[in-house]
This record gives structure tokens, C-alpha cells and sequence, in this order.
């Protein structure tokens, strides 16, 4: 075993130097002519300026702590972590263990400056007594070294996970983590580092997703890193992950691209990234709030099956813990951002009240929010996406196995499918039960028995009528679409 345990290592440490070596010759400027050194005693090797940390110890002068609190909100008071409390310095800091404690950890290159990030400064010590530690670890993130940065993160974690220790020292488990980006992705070896001890909460906002596509569950951001953990996704398939990290995960105006940020010269994408720690810091104070209708999955989502309902949640610094699953957000498109709770009106007047009152400053998508609540484009539609095969399934000829979802079977298994989904949905409609979903001939004559809560009866039962309308209607074009014949896939 302990053969094995050095091959493992030997493995680590040889495709890290080859991922290094092909990193500086596919993006350095004259990575040819780059220097590498390593830094003897300090356990890291460059390559140009990009620093690739191998066996530190912490603490790290590279790795810095920064804590504000209602006694000092302006002037940050740098915090000396150690291996032991009386080694640190936090006895002779403003740190006082009977407030909370927020750990705010920034992402790839960027500080502890970051505008939404230090903004939740000035939110927090408005709302209570917080301890405020800013993590500041930009040596070890700065651009263009994204995979050093992101090979650096189990390290930063390890001594972002001492100072949890020592806090835990002053007598208080209070303690919540909000990373951004590759931030959120340190969150988790903070977790690891401070084991058996389990973290209150963890907040992810839009955690990165290059580079951890494919990552083992111990290498990114998980439910079990903490007791409860809740993420925010505004830039999914971009530079944020897709798919859930969390207890929670709020899918904010699709999770994709954000209203607003179009137009002004701006990246559409990194407005988008960044609209993440945007949302967090206004809900920290918002009366209005960032709620969300529940979604079962982003699957779900974009074949349109996630009219908004009456199962919401809020998101943000006031998501309630134990909250599980996934829900959707829609916004305004410039501060204020919340719009709160969806009730009393439907989606497309709820659309149009935000379209009117900020007119064409918006992200295109948004005006395409059709009744199911997901974003109205082609791009989920079978008549139109474009194929990764090199040939045309409406061309196929006698052949029924071609699935138009993958792992789902033959064409007759994924029509039955979407026929359960269907059946599912509309028994949420109808008072039944997803466990038990009604016949479709129940269905088409059954008088809904569940309504939205409002001031007016009828105008309950012609929203569910037609609601039931508008079910029957895209089963009919959903089943259409699915009806062509097929070919295998390979």
C-alpha cells in the first residue's frame, strides 16, 4: 500500500509538471524563451509569472486575512494566522467571537477588492455585528495563470481552513464561507482541511466551472462540504458550473446570461459572472428579496416544464437553511435587482412590467420568458437544433433507436418519457400526486381543485383552465416533434 501511495504521488506530481509545461508553451507569450525557477525552501516552481505552489506550509505570505467589524468598517486590520492560537493574533484583534463570522473568499484574477465583493462590507455591518475576514490570496490568481490558479486552490484552502481552526479556538462554530467563482471552489478543501469539524454553511456564487468538469467529488464544491450549502449560478456553461454544487441552487434569470448586461462596451459574459456576488450583497438588506419558484431540474427547465408556482423560496444571505433543491430567479436588469415574491399576476405581466420599466437595458433572452417560466428559443427545440451527428435525423430511414436523449433508449422509451413528464406536471395542477399522476383522460375533463392564492375566485379558475390549455398544447407538440423516425447513434 505504501508502494502504491508513492506511485500515486510520483503520477500527481508528473501530469502536474506536464499540464504546467504545455500551459506555458499553448499560452505564455514566448513561453519558449520563459524562465522557470523554483523557489527553494518555499516549495513552488514558476513558469513566467504564473506560480505553481507544490508543498508550503502555512501560513503563507502570499495568503493574506483582512477582518472588519463595526469597530473598525474602513481601515482593515490584518490578521496573523498561526498553527496555534497564541501564535496568532487574533486575542489582540476587533474579532469578537460572539458575533458571526463571514469568510470571503475572491476568485481568479481579482482581490479582495473586487467591488461586489467588498460592497457586502458595508451591507453586513449595516444589518448586525459581523467578523469580516477578506481573504486575499491574488499572488497565487493572477491572470493569464488560470491552471496554476485553479492547481493552487488545495492549497489556499488548507490555510483558509487554519484560520477557521482558529476561530473555532475562540469558542464559536458560527461560521459561514461565500466564495466567488474559483473561489467557491476553495470552499471545499477549507472543508476538508477543518474535518471532523462540519461548517455551518458554505455560499457559492456561480462556482468556476473550467477545469472542474470532470473533477472527483473531493476536488469541488459539494452538499457535503457543509451543513447547509447554497449557490447561485448566473453564467452556467461560461465561466460558472451547470449543474447543482449545493443543497440549493438558484438558477437566476435562466443561470446563463443576465439581463442588463448588454450594451456600454461590457462583456456580456463576465457582467454576467459577476452579477453573481451582485445579487448576494443586495439581498443582504433587501426588503424586497431574490425569490425563487421551484424547478425540479434544468432539464426540466429547458424542455419548459417549470411554470412558475406556488413553492418559493428566498435566496441570498437569508435563504433559510434546510432549504433542498432547485429553484428559479428572475430579475430586474439594473439595481435594485430583486422583484420579489411572484403572486398575484402571472409570469408575462410580471415579464412586462420589468420590460417597460427598463426598456431595451436588457439581456435579449429575457423578453423570450414564455408562460412554462424558461427562456422561449430555439435553441431546445428538435426542428432546429443543430445535430452533432453528420447526419439528419428527419432523414433517416427505417430505423427507430436514434435517442433524442442520451441514455434514454429507443424513440417509442423517450416518447413515453416525455409522456410521464407531462403527466407529472399537469397532476401539480390538478391536485394529484406525482407519485400517483392522473390518467390523460382524467386529466383532459377533471376540474383543477388546486389554485394560486389571490383576491378573485374566477380569475383562479380561468388561470387554471388555462393553464390546463396550454399543458394539453405542448404535450401535443412535444409528442409531435418526437414523432419522426430515427437511426442509432454511435
Amino acid at each position: 500500500m505504501a508502494a502504491e501511495g508513492r506511485n500515486v504521488g510520483r503520477c500527481q506530481i508528473f501530469w502536474t509538471l506536464l499540464a504546467a509545461v504545455l500551459f506555458a508553451l499553448l499560452y505564455l507569450p514566448s513561453a519558449q524563451t520563459v524562465p522557470v525557477s523554483v523557489k527553494k525552501g518555499r516549495s513552488s516552481f514558476n513558469i513566467g509569472n504564473c506560480v505553481w505552489v507544490v508543498d508550503r506550509p502555512c501560513p503563507d505570505s502570499d495568503i493574506r486575512f483582512y477582518l472588519f467589524t463595526r469597530s473598525n468598517p474602513d481601515d482593515r486590520q490584518y490578521i496573523h494566522i498561526d498553527e496555534t492560537w497564541e501564535q496568532s493574533n487574533l486575542s489582540a484583534s476587533y474579532f469578537n467571537p460572539s458575533h458571526p463570522v463571514k469568510v470571503i473568499i475572491h476568485g481568479y484574477n481579482a482581490d479582495m477588492f473586487l467591488t461586489p465583493l467588498i460592497n457586502m462590507k458595508g451591507e453586513y455591518l449595516s444589518r448586525a455585528n459581523y467578523n469580516l475576514f477578506y481573504v486575499d490570496w491574488s499572488d497565487l490568481a493572477h491572470g493569464p495563470c488560470y491552471p496554476s490558479a485553479v492547481h493552487n486552490t488545495r492549497h489556499v484552502g488548507k490555510c483558509i481552513g487554519q484560520l477557521v481552526q482558529r476561530i473555532i479556538d475562540a469558542g464559536t462554530d458560527n461560521i459561514h464561507l461565500v466564495g466567488f467563482s474559483l473561489g467557491a471552489q476553495v470552499t471545499n478543501y477549507v472543508s476538508s482541511t477543518v474535518r471532523p469539524f462540519r461548517l455551518k454553511r458554505i455560499t457559492g456564487l456561480d462556482p468556476a466551472m473550467p477545469l472542474f468538469i470532470t473533477a472527483a467529488p473531493d476536488d469541488k464544491l459539494d452538499p457535503t462540504d457543509a451543513e447547509f450549502v447554497d449557490v447561485i449560478h448566473t453564467n452556467a456553461l461560461v465561466q460558472g458550473k451547470i449543474e447543482r454544487c449545493g443543497h440549493v441552487d438558484f438558477y437566476v434569470n435562466g443561470g446563463i446570461l443576465q439581463p442588463g448586461c448588454w450594451g456600454s462596451g461590457q462583456n456580456p459574459m463576465a457582467c454576467s459572472h459577476h452579477r453573481a456576488p451582485d445579487y448576494y450583497a443586495e439581498s443582504i438588506r433587501s426588503l424586497t428579496g431574490f425569490w425563487g419558484w421551484s424547478c425540479q431540474s434544468y432539464v426540466y427547465y429547458l424542455l419548459g416544464f417549470c411554470p412558475q408556482n406556488n413553492l418559493q423560496v428566498i435566496a441570498g444571505e437569508d435563504c433559510p437553511a434546510g432549504t433542498e433543491g432547485m429553484f428559479l430567479i428572475t430579475t430586474n436588469p439594473a439595481s435594485p435587482f430583486a422583484i420579489g415574491r411572484w403572486a398575484g399576476f402571472s409570469i408575462p405581466q410580471k415579464k412586462d412590467a420589468v420590460l417597460n420599466k427598463h426598456g431595451l437595458n436588457r439581456d435579449p433572452f429575457i423578453s423570450d420568458i414564455d408562460q412554462w417560466g424558461k427562456l422561449d428559443s430555439s435553441f431546445n427545440n428538435v426542428d432546429h437544433f443543430p445535430t452533432p451527428y453528420s447526419q439528419d435525423p428527419n432523414r433517416a430511414q427505417g430505423d427507430d433507436e436514434w435517442p433524442y436523449f442520451n441514455h434514454l433508449g429507443t424513440n417509442e422509451l423517450t416518447k413515453e418519457h416525455i409522456r410521464k413528464i407531462l403527466e407529472q406536471d399537469k397532476s401539480r395542477y390538478n391536485g394529484g400526486s406525482d407519485v400517483l399522476p392522473l390518467a390523460p383522460s382524467t386529466l383532459a375533463t377533471t376540474i383543477p381543485t388546486v389554485a394560486p392564492p389571490s383576491d378573485n375566485d374566477v380569475d383562479d379558475a380561468f388561470y387554471l383552465q388555462d393553464l390546463r390549455r396550454r399543458l394539453q398544447q405542448k404535450e401535443a407538440s412535444v409528442m409531435q416533434q418526437y414523432a419522426m423516425p430515427v437511426f442509432n447513434s454511435h
